[in-house]
């Protein structure tokens, strides 16, 4: 068990390592929206758009269409790979416990796949709707659903295991 919790906590920090700067990334998208006039750049008669690293002139995104729903979707998109790395390493830091199986770990499974299974059906559905990048969106999709069904299994297994543990320390 011991090889578990070393696995896991490298893993545990390297999802927090992943997940830092997505977050940070769609917050500073929303700040430089936010404060549009200094902080978006138009490209091509502003039909397009960057955003610089911070106090520099260097581009650090560079946007298709400056359009809101294209932001917002961008940003989601990018804060929501965030969350799903740090949910994660919730997952992660599940296995770092003592006890293996308890109420905790069984919510972090849920909202982990609950995350899986619903974050991709909105942008599927636009997408769709769209016409655009769709078999990316499909295929993004379904990985998501695969992972979140290995969630779903891995969540049912903690939640017998829960009941078995309790039902073990009733008896002595």
């Amino acid at each position: 068990m011991q090889k578990v919790r070393v696995i896991a906590t490298a893993l545990l920090y390297l999802s927090r390592l992943l997940a830092v700067p997505y977050l940070a990334t769609a917050l500073y998208i929303i700040i430089c929206f936010l404060f549009s006039n200094q902080l978006v750049h138009p490209l091509d008669g502003g039909q397009r758009f960057a955003l610089h690293y911070p106090f520099t002139s260097t581009n650090f995104l560079i946007g298709d269409e400056y359009r809101f729903i294209y932001i917002f979707e961008m940003t989601a998109f990018i804060g929501l790979y965030g969350v799903f790395f740090w949910m994660l390493g919730n997952i992660f830091k599940t296995f770092r416990e003592q006890k293996l199986f308890t109420r905790k770990g069984v919510q972090r499974l849920k909202v982990f796949y609950l995350l899986n299974f619903l974050a991709p059906l909105p942008f599927l559905v636009r997408h769709l709707a769209d016409h655009y990048e769709v078999s990316t969106i499909v295929i993004l999709t379904v990985l998501h659903w695969v992972l979140g069904i290995f969630a779903y299994f891995m969540a049912v297994i903690f939640s017998r295991g829960l009941q078995l543990q309790n039902e073990q320390d009733l008896i002595f």
